[in-house]
């Protein structure tokens, strides 16, 4: 690792190299909103996971960090599921030192600045208010966020 890098922008540098399609978990539990960013994703050129329940996305997460699955290389969070708090989700994926590297945009429709300070003393890289943004600007979002990553990585 390059002096004052970090081991997100070496694992992104890393992905960044190999020709793929990039793989985005989607931890959402509303079903019109799944179906909407699926189609979109794939319709983008990207292949999507999606995950309805905080349970399955902290199995998700363990296999990751077991070596059992690849590693998503975006993470699209909602907050409230119907079992677990999607904080709880991102504080354990940026706790666990296989898994921190993970970046996450976290999806809500909360406009408090509080929770949004929060989301990002916990490394999130995005924190989006989903009514604010139709599914092809979150699109131009991802790949932006991407396109600036790659060229940080070139640097």
């Amino acid at each position: 690792m390059l002096r004052g890098e970090n081991t997100n922008s070496v694992y992104l540098t890393q992905l960044l190299m190999v020709s793929r399609k990039i793989k985005i978990l989607l931890i959402e539990d509303d079903l019109p909103t799944i179906d909407i960013y699926e189609e979109i994703f794939r319709k983008s050129g990207f292949s999507v996971e999606t995950i309805k329940w905080g349970k399955g996305a902290f199995d998700a997460l363990e296999e990751m960090r077991t070596g059992k699955k690849q590693k998503s290389d975006l993470v699209l969070l909602d907050l409230i599921l119907p079992d677990v708090n999607g904080i709880e989700i991102l504080r354990k994926a940026k706790e666990t030192e296989e898994l921190k590297s993970i970046p996450f945009f976290v999806l809500t429709n909360y406009t408090d600045p509080q929770l949004e300070k929060e989301i990002k003393a916990l490394n999130a890289e995005k924190y989006i208010i989903k009514s604010n943004f139709v599914p092809s600007e979150l699109i131009k979002i991802i790949k932006e966020w991407f396109k600036n990553l790659k060229k940080k990585a070139i640097r």
